[in-house]
């Protein structure tokens, strides 16, 4: 099973690129090819805070698997302003090498844990509609979704978000 661990700044370029592999296979059909297409890790690399992170957000693991960074997972503070004391995923990426090994769950466990540490009860995060899979993976670890929708544009494409959430007392436990 892989490390989880605190992200550092030198895992910045392999953090990307991870990001971009799972961007491709995850959301082909779903976002834009084009948009897809033109995803650069040399771009997304200046997203990662890395050097200044905090529990507040944003807050980044990665999972390390025989000396390669394979996933990841930043959380912190809720973004929403009609969720301002909840905890937030921002983002949660596995290599698709690494799909179906446990590291998506492992991070989800290890972001959820580091909320609770910094004082969150409950915590929410963004999906695509339409990604049936990543829906079925965080409703297996126990998160429903509340209701809450909204659109975010990829490129000249806006595709449908679905917001989840669950209680920080039990998204630990899963397995």
């Amino acid at each position: 099973m892989a490390e989880i661990r605190e992200a550092v700044p030198d895992d910045a370029m392999e953090l990307a690129q991870v990001h971009v592999r799972s961007w491709r296979a995850g959301y082909r059909g779903l976002v834009a090819q084009s948009y897809l297409d033109a995803l650069d890790p040399e771009e997304r690399v200046k997203r990662f805070a890395l050097d200044a992170m905090e529990l507040r957000g944003p807050y980044t693991l990665v999972a390390v698997d025989h000396g390669a960074i394979c996933g990841h997972v930043t959380i912190g503070r809720s973004r929403d302003d009609d969720m301002p004391d909840s905890g937030e995923v921002w983002a949660l990426y596995v290599d698709p090498q690494s799909w179906g090994a446990g590291i998506g769950r492992a991070l989800l466990a290890a972001g959820c844990d580091r909320l609770r540490t910094a004082g969150h009860r409950r915590a929410f995060l963004w999906v695509l509609s339409a990604n049936d899979d990543a829906r079925r993976f965080y409703e297996r670890a126990g998160w429903t979704a509340d209701g809450r929708e909204r659109f975010d544009v990829f490129g000249d494409t806006p595709v449908r978000k679905s917001s989840y959430g669950t209680l920080l007392e039990n998204s630990g436990s899963q397995p």
